[in-house]
């Protein structure tokens, strides 16, 4: 059967290939990458419609010629892997993607589906690195125009990915819309080096070489997360570059520092154990406890990509050591010293970071505002009305 695919057809279909395969979710499984550009070839071909299990077994996963499917699994297996390999690239890096590639349950002809959608305007940031003061190589990215606000990093970032994310999107889209964003990966994830040591003094050294490296003066600083300790660090370190101070969903104690009673000691023990053996695994089951504490309200499209972020941002390994090191965080004392007018807000149902830290911040932090927002996620989305109120909230304080 001839294919049904012309030249210029070919050419995005091929480059799309090439892009999925170095992407952060695919650039670790090069069987499922070699499995796929096999099916597709064939598709492209005109031959999709004679794949079965014994050629790709023998074509693709190395079985003999003497392969039986009714005794061996391989082709069903990978195939599944494939398919919820495919599901996290869509959910979050290729969701912009204008070629989409998915093979179907009960056949292996897969089906390509052509968009005419131009690119996202979303995906205007640019991206480049620098060297921390140890030479680890940091990257970050700037978008928007306007006033400087830069972003203290926080553990789970991933430029390219979480850029494209329906759990971040909209907060870089708006931000640059507003802003000269400036963001960047924390050592130990996404673009940046990742078999690095890192501590709490490290993370403060690389914001100030980002913060060197692209502003010229005074900035607004937006912590998020472990990022407002690291961002408070900063703002008493170099008070004469911080124009504002705004902390979102931070805490000033890390989990074993706020009132540790054993119970509490064991459970940052069973969440250590549980990073380390399922961060990595291509089962969903134990990275999605994380994603139901963080978005509890999260679409099934968030959700997925937020659990594919997880695999992306970073190693198993790298995640334990972030999650020891945020445990142990405390910025109590730094808080008082903090001379930047700071707006701190805060979801006031969330499940990973208790409103009495919000509040910790905003009685120690001198004539700090807290503004408490509706909603349970700890990532705001774009449909919460808090989010529309946080917005608000930084636009107003930003132009005072």
């Amino acid at each position: 059967m001839a294919s049904s695919y012309s030249a210029p057809e070919r050419d995005r279909i091929q480059r799309q290939l090439a892009e999925l395969a170095g992407s952060a979710t695919f650039s670790s499984a090069p069987q499922l990458v070699s499995l796929l550009s096999y099916l597709v070839k064939s598709e492209l071909d005109g031959t999709g419609h004679e794949l079965n299990q014994a050629r790709i077994a023998m074509d693709v996963l190395g079985r003999s010629a003497t392969f039986d499917a009714t005794s061996d699994s391989v082709v069903r297996v990978e195939a599944g892997r494939l398919r919820s390999r495919l599901r996290d690239y869509y959910a979050a890096e290729g969701s912009a993607a204008e070629v989409r590639f998915e093979i179907p349950k009960g056949r292996y002809s897969p089906k390509i589906h052509l968009s005419t959608a131009t690119q996202s305007p979303a995906a205007t940031q640019q991206i480049r690195f620098l060297k921390s003061p140890d030479g680890t190589s940091l990257a970050y990215a700037v978008s928007g125009r306007g006033r400087p606000l830069v972003k203290a990093a926080n553990w789970l970032s991933h430029l390219e990915f979480d850029h494209q994310s329906p759990v971040w999107l909209h907060w870089w889209r708006e931000l640059s819309a507003r802003y000269h964003l400036v963001r960047y990966d924390v050592r130990g994830c996404g673009l940046s080096d990742w078999d690095v040591e890192f501590s709490f003094n490290t993370w403060v050294e690389d914001l100030e070489a980002v913060i060197h490296r692209t502003v010229d003066g005074p900035c607004a600083l937006l912590g998020i997360s472990q990022g407002a300790a690291v961002a408070i660090a900063y703002a008493v370190e170099h008070p004469e570059r911080v124009s504002h101070l705004i902390l979102y969903g931070g805490y000033a104690q890390g989990r074993l520092k706020r009132n540790c009673t054993e119970a509490k000691k064991e459970e940052a023990h069973a969440l250590r154990h549980l990073i380390r053996v399922g961060w990595g695994s291509d089962h969903p089951a134990f990275r999605r406890v994380f994603a139901s504490l963080f978005l509890p309200d999260g679409t099934p499209e968030q959700l997925a990509s937020f659990d594919a972020l997880q695999r992306a941002s970073t190693s198993p390994e790298n995640a334990v050591k972030f999650v020891a090191t945020t445990h142990h965080l405390d910025v109590v004392e730094l808080a008082a010293q903090v001379k930047a007018p700071t707006l701190v807000m805060h979801a006031k149902d969330e499940l990973v970071i208790p409103i009495e830290q919000a509040r910790l911040l905003a009685t120690t932090i001198p004539n700090a505002r807290l503004v408490l927002l509706e909603g349970r996620n700890h990532i705001l989305g774009e449909a919460e009305p808090g989010w529309t109120r946080f917005l608000q909230e930084l636009d107003t304080f930003l132009a005072e």
